[in-house]
């Protein structure tokens, strides 16, 4: 997020504990008044009087952001686990009555190439 000083001054006290606000970046004429108050706050990322050093900052943030995620794919075994779960819960929560439910999946399991006619039939 970023700020004017004076309005950072107001909001961000009341907004800093937010765990969706990540960073706060304060933008301002006079940094030295807004640096006091500013280095209270741990979310606070720094004071700016230009807005070059504040894209800086958030390039760096960024780059930092970006090899802090884990990488998440979505093929191979833990895909197929993954899957195999989500589809598990969609059957667990057909309701035993839902006869329309049941007879729609199988009818798209026959529509499917990879699934096994025989299989279906189980």
């Amino acid at each position: 997020m970023i700020v004017s000083g004076s309005l950072g001054r107001q909001i961000v006290p009341e907004i800093e504990a937010w765990s969706q606000l990540e960073a706060i970046y304060v933008f301002c004429g006079n940094q030295s008044v807004h640096e006091q108050w500013a280095k209270k706050i741990s979310k606070v990322k720094g004071v700016y009087t230009k807005i070059e050093p504040i894209c800086q900052a958030l390039e760096i943030d960024r780059q930092q952001c970006d090899q802090a995620m884990i990488p998440v794919s979505f093929s191979g075994p833990d895909a197929l686990f993954m899957y195999t779960q989500l589809l598990k819960e969609a059957l667990l929560d057909i309701e035993d009555d839902d006869v329309k439910s049941l007879k729609d999946l199988v009818e798209y399991c026959r529509l499917q190439n990879d699934v096994d006619g025989d299989e279906i039939k189980k």
